[in-house]
């Protein structure tokens, strides 16, 4: 079977907010792009892992791993880290190096242009995956153009309902191709013996069908209404339950941003949903069946995500008439990118 394309996989997810209202750039610079990091957890300041707060400039998650390994004396699987950050930006973000009954080296040896040491502590365990309540973000939209009013008003849209809490470009990879590699490799029907490379392509495999059904709920605009037969994520947990019918209460609590309506990360285990929920999502798995046996294949678990991101605390200041600072937190797992293609189009302007 050939290689199917899924170049503008991202491109064509449809919007919630009527499409964008300007033309930007966003990362001209590497600090008009900063995102601090803020575990679910304190560090209890004792045990074998230290945890170090590093902030970096033009690094990448995995290149900090590498330094941080070299410097201590360890394998990069005595490392650990909460979440990916990206390359392009300035980010402040933990780490945990495994030391037992070391003292370990003078870590702020490490400092120089690209990182820096911004606190330095200890803990009993390694700093797990997702461990993170929130990513703060301070971003700059600069060589704007766009009616400033207009863009006023979709802001205040956004941090009224929301956007659509699609997994963006940094999930597939340049291109998506993480998404083409997949669908040739599942549709050989092998298992994928290479760990990392597994967990790329099945994480590529179930959040491109999350955003289907997310694409269709947006489209029939009830992404962040209740639908009968849905399932609802406790926000700022990953909690969910079922509602057959729609009461004024849980209309409430989806007002209130209490709960969310949810869309499904596929895989093994019971179907949750019903009713009219359950006809949107198996009419999408029903047309990507070699992502839905790949994934079963490999057993991974059903799980359920948010179909909307709320910016927290979003605010916004012009520092001069085509450059826009944007001040926000969202949940771990959430997309900045996913919020700024509802304001502004960043794709079709580059940076000097």
């Amino acid at each position: 079977m050939p290689m199917v394309s899924f170049e503008s996989h991202v491109d064509e997810l449809p919007y919630a907010h009527g499409g964008t209202t300007a033309l930007g750039v966003l990362r001209e610079k590497a600090e008009y792009f900063n995102v601090n990091e803020e575990l679910s957890f304190q560090p209890s300041g004792e045990g074998e892992h230290v945890f170090l707060r590093i902030t970096k400039t033009a690094l990448n998650t995995d290149d900090v791993v590498k330094i941080l390994a070299i410097h201590a004396g360890v394998t990069r699987r005595s490392v650990s880290y909460a979440g990916m950050k990206d390359r392009n930006a300035v980010t402040t973000q933990w780490f945990s190096v495994q030391l037992p009954g070391k003292e370990g080296p003078d870590w702020t040896a490490l400092n120089n242009e690209t990182l820096k040491i911004e606190d330095i502590t200890r803990h009993s365990k390694k700093l797990k995956r997702g461990a993170i309540k929130c990513n703060k973000f301070k971003l700059i939209i600069s060589q704007l153009k766009g009616d400033k009013e207009q863009l006023e008003q979709r802001l205040q849209s956004i941090k009224t309902f929301g956007v659509p809490n699609y997994f963006m470009e940094q999930r597939f990879g340049y291109l998506c191709q993480n998404l083409s590699r997949t669908f040739d490799c599942f549709s050989k029907e092998g298992l994928i013996k290479n760990k990392k490379m597994r967990g790329l392509f099945l994480s590529s495999a179930r959040s491109c069908l999350f955003n289907q059904v997310l694409a269709e709920r947006v489209r029939e605009n009830t992404w962040d209404k209740p639908l009968d037969g849905d399932a609802f994520i406790l926000a700022g947990t990953r909690q969910y339950f079922k509602e057959e019918t729609i009461t004024n209460g849980i209309q409430d609590r989806v007002l209130k941003h209490d709960i969310h309506p949810s869309g499904p990360l596929f895989g093994t285990g019971n179907v949750i949903v019903s009713d009219i929920v359950e006809s949107i999502e198996a009419d999408v798995m029903l047309n990507n069946t070699i992502f839905c046996d790949g994934l079963i294949k490999h057993k991974v678990k059903s799980a359920r995500r948010s179909l909307r991101s709320i910016p927290a605390n979003l605010s916004f200041e012009w520092l001069s008439n085509d450059k826009l600072q944007l001040s926000f937190s969202l949940q771990s797992g959430c997309y900045a990118t996913a919020v700024i293609r509802e304001l502004c189009d960043t794709k079709t302007q580059h940076a000097n």
